[in-house]
């Protein structure tokens, strides 16, 4: 089985424009999302300096691409979550349940520096798609 590569254009609030990486990757019944930043595509800016919007942004540009690859938020199996400030942590969470409700999806959350200044949130999603029987 060859993977299938998805690259989300339009449909994405921050799809990969001028970056070298695939969007997506679907591979049988799963889908692998790289990682979503809050960075708007065009300017290259990030979109916002506060962590709850950044956050909010972040999962809003996720939801196109989960259904550009035939997948959908409930399917989704596991969030890595990448934090530039554990003080955010809190936040975090509040809106992690404020968007998923249980079950909720398999989480790692690590606090690391990022190359984009002021950018404070990156996920990375795996999901499943219903395959056709």
């Amino acid at each position: 089985m060859e993977p299938e590569h998805v690259v989300v254009g339009s449909g994405s609030t921050m799809g990969s424009a001028g970056t070298v990486m695939s969007d997506a990757v679907r591979w049988g019944d799963l889908v692998l999302l790289s990682g979503r930043a809050p960075v708007d595509p065009g300017t290259l800016a990030v979109v916002a300096t506060d962590f709850p919007e950044q956050a909010r942004a972040v999962l809003r540009d996720i939801g196109p691409v989960l259904d550009r690859c035939g997948s959908r938020w409930d399917l989704v199996l596991r969030v890595e979550c990448f934090l530039a400030d554990a003080g955010d942590f809190a936040d975090w969470n509040r809106i992690w349940c404020e968007h998923f409700t249980p079950p909720r999806p398999a989480r790692t959350t690590v606090v690391c520096g990022f190359a984009v200044p002021g950018m404070l949130i990156e996920l990375q999603v795996t999901a499943g798609i219903v395959v056709p029987s």
